[in-house]
């Protein structure tokens, strides 16, 4: 999560790395950053995406933060200064209140200090500060492991619906969806609050503005500059390619064209 980005919209030196199979549910990855030389100025904008991260920022010889990002409603941007590494994790979405023991909306478009919700955030901080890029990975999943196995059990309920939306690409309506797996439309927003830190609403509005950008990222792979948006929206179940824009508008303060540049 460093502003300077290459022709992908790729922060360059960033790297996933998949979780191990204890942690593929809870899990969507760790993630590392490494900068080295100078590194031009340039705003990098992160997109919503329901999950939360716990976020390492080193610079020379020390740690410059270590905090939580809680779910987004609105992107993220990143710019300066430029320290030599990042170590991330991001949790899929409804693992959070398991992982920090206070509901997810307390999270929500927060930057939370690690040490006010991890006692053992000095130790966490110290392993990784010694560690190569490839034993920050191992240490930040084990952080995760140790954290969720100490935590609450997180609601099958919600993590259906989650499983529903993103499935559907955010195309479908809440309250049928409540319906189809048993709980009221209030108890469901209960739920999505106390795990997700969205609305069940928020949230397929975000995994929908996600599934436009990838098919329009598809469609120019395939032919460069040719987009069909009014195609994509409608695919996607909005009313019209105006209630589109704006609704994406909305979310990240572009239009989809803008975004993707």
């Amino acid at each position: 999560m460093e502003p300077h980005v290459n022709e992908s919209g790729v922060p360059e030196g960033y790297v996933e790395h998949a979780p191990p199979p204890d942690l593929a549910a809870a899990v969507v990855c760790a993630w590392t950053r490494r900068v080295s030389g100078i590194v031009d100025v340039a705003v990098h904008r992160v997109l919503p995406d329901g999950c939360c991260d716990i976020l390492f920022v080193f610079g020379d010889g020390d740690v410059a933060s270590a905090t939580i990002v809680g779910a987004m409603t609105r992107p993220i941007l990143v710019h300066g200064p430029h320290p030599r590494l990042y170590v991330g994790v991001r949790l899929s979405p409804g693992y959070a209140q398991s992982a920090f023991r206070l509901p997810a909306s307390d999270l929500t478009d927060q930057n939370v200090e690690y040490e006010l919700l991890v006692p053992e955030a000095a130790e966490h901080v110290d392993a990784l500060a010694a560690a190569s890029d490839a034993q920050c990975v191992a240490i930040a999943f084990d952080i995760v492991r140790q954290r969720l196995a100490r935590g609450s059990a997180v609601s099958r309920s919600v993590l259906a619906a989650v499983r529903r939306i993103v499935q559907s690409d955010g195309n479908l309506r809440v309250a049928a969806l409540a319906g189809e797996i048993g709980l009221t439309r209030q108890q469901l927003a209960r739920q999505f609050a106390a795990h997700v830190g969205l609305t069940p609403k928020m949230f397929a509005r975000v995994i929908r503005a996600r599934a436009a950008l990838g098919r329009a990222h598809a469609a120019r792979m395939a032919h460069p500059r040719n987009v069909n948006w009014g195609a994509i929206a409608y695919d996607l179940g909005y009313y019209d390619q105006p209630h589109f824009i704006d609704d994406f508008k909305e979310i990240t303060g572009q239009t989809p064209g803008e975004w993707l540049g």
